[in-house]
């Protein structure tokens, strides 16, 4: 059922389209839609409450936004965790994210964002962080990302890092979940003291160096899950030949009727 109060709807937009696809957007975001499943659109309509020409259209944005595909014959999917995937978020996000290196921040939006480390900075601070404090660190990277993205006065160049981040945090959550080790979340300190002194160079390498972290962690983590897959694939097929081989042990060791005369 679709929870209109719920916190990760727009608070502004009416649009029914819209609140619906971002709450399907999160639903795969949080995993409760993992990578390859097939989406039935008469599931979702029952699920959420909604029309069918309302899904279709959620399903068709989300697939220009990459996170559903569309094959034919095969209906809908949850866009998968691949290489190739992770490739083009890297790109896109090294090649645009420097750009707010340039913005013009205001007095209440440096002190914002120097509240939001404040915060980190004491959250981070603790022995052991729980899922949640490492979610609520997120959030915090995620307010500043998008504070800062609202100032390039560019509506697409936001939307597409918006888009970007999106994305980033559906395979970071997927892949994460398989591991003990977490991604550090972004600590924007040092792009703030660059911002205040006017070094925008050092804040644009600050912004590369994020998305470098970023795409060197989720890489290694996609390695590893294919590797073990890889592994598990080969355990099986050895022992699937083991069993063949000894099924079939009997009947070649039989003496053959030339043998015998």
């Amino acid at each position: 059922m679709l929870d209109t109060e719920s916190p990760f709807l727009p608070k502004i937009s009416t649009d029914i389209v819209t609140v619906a696809e971002t709450k399907i957007r999160h639903d795969i975001l949080a995993g409760a839609l993992l990578p390859g499943e097939r989406l039935s659109e008469q599931v979702l309509c029952r699920h959420y409450k909604l029309g069918r020409g309302i899904i279709r259209a959620v399903l068709v944005r989300l697939s220009h936004r990459g996170f559903v595909s569309s094959q034919a014959r095969s209906g809908w999917k949850v866009a998968p965790i691949t290489a190739v995937g992770l490739r083009e978020i890297a790109l896109g996000r090294r090649q645009l994210e420097p750009l707010l290196a340039d913005v013009d921040l205001s007095e209440a939006d440096i002190g914002r964002i120097e509240a939001i480390c404040t915060m980190q900075t004491a959250l981070a601070a603790q022995p052991r962080l729980s899922a949640d404090n490492i979610a609520l660190l997120r959030g915090y990277d995620r307010e500043v990302r998008d504070l800062v993205a609202g100032q390039l006065k560019a509506p697409l160049l936001s939307g597409w890092l918006a888009n970007l981040w999106d994305r980033s945090e559906y395979y970071l959550n997927f892949l994460e979940a398989g591991c003990a080790t977490r991604l550090p979340p972004t600590d924007w300190t040092k792009f703030i003291e660059a911002k205040k002194t006017g070094q925008n160079a050092r804040a644009a390498a600050f912004l590369k160096k994020t998305a470098d972290a970023f795409f060197a962690f989720t890489q290694d983590q996609l390695l590893q899950s294919n590797f073990e897959v890889s592994a598990v694939a080969r355990a099986r097929k050895k022992s699937s030949d083991r069993s063949d081989a000894a099924k079939a042990k009997p009947e070649f060791q039989q003496p053959s009727p030339k043998r015998t005369f």
